[in-house]
């Protein structure tokens, strides 16, 4: 009886951690946990593009402009306070909002029209942090400390194989980067695994040196299939 009470529990956490990661999220195109969360999220909806930024309830100042070689049609402020300071002109936003214990969470959205980029100039306590800087729903980060975003890109984003976007695209990359390493690796892996089926599952069948024979020859082939695999991935 306890151990079933004892599931009931753990099954009713988890669903109501999930439904306050929903509420938290709430209608956002792109999901992080407001004072939880460390950087700038930046995504588009609607034809709006939002920029928002979080810290753990760690005092920071958030600061930079939005410059685009088009219009700027309106926007709209988030969670915004009074010392916050927000100028927009024709085709430039620049801002500077700081972030305490008790504020960990502002932003804005606005609509930009006839554009072909926005260029993003974006500081966290007055210095620049890429891995910080999250863009569209799979969080890509910038190259560029001042980097550019060209009009369709967040629509180019959301059509790209699912092993192209981050963090799927650098989790493959950094395997075949380093291919001796992972290859070496994942044989040895394998040798492991032969030996153990080999002092337990082989030890009383009768073709037992067959047996491991085809265990390392499945190995090899694994492996060459595995370099091909993250080859194409990787492209």
């Amino acid at each position: 009886m306890k151990s079933v009470s004892s599931t009931a529990k753990i099954i009713l956490l988890v669903l109501t951690s999930v439904l306050i990661l929903i509420m938290l999220s709430g209608c956002r195109g792109i999901f992080y946990i407001p004072g939880a969360s460390y950087g700038y999220y930046i995504w588009e909806e609607d034809g709006s593009i939002y920029v928002e930024w979080s810290r753990d309830r760690v005092d920071s100042d958030f600061s930079g402009s939005i410059s685009t070689d088009g219009k700027i049609a309106a926007y709209d402020l988030s969670e915004w306070e009074e010392e916050d300071q927000i100028e927009v002109s024709e085709n430039k936003i620049e801002f500077s909002a700081a972030l305490d214990e008790e504020d960990y969470s502002d932003g804005f959205s606005f609509n930009p029209r006839d554009y072909t980029y926005l260029e993003f100039d974006l500081k966290i306590d007055d210095e620049y942090d890429l891995a910080r800087i999250n863009l569209g729903s799979f969080l890509e980060n910038p190259e560029e400390n001042i980097f550019k975003v060209e009009e369709q890109y967040f629509d180019q984003l959301r059509e790209r194989q699912w092993y192209k976007k981050h963090p799927f695209s650098e989790f493959f990359y950094k395997l075949y980067s380093n291919k001796y390493f992972t290859f070496v690796y994942l044989f040895i892996l394998g040798i492991i695994i032969i030996e153990i089926l080999r002092i337990t599952v082989f030890i009383d069948k009768k073709r037992k040196m067959v047996n491991i024979a085809v265990s390392y020859a499945v190995l090899i082939a694994a492996e060459v299939c595995i370099y091909f695999i993250l080859k194409f991935l990787v492209g």
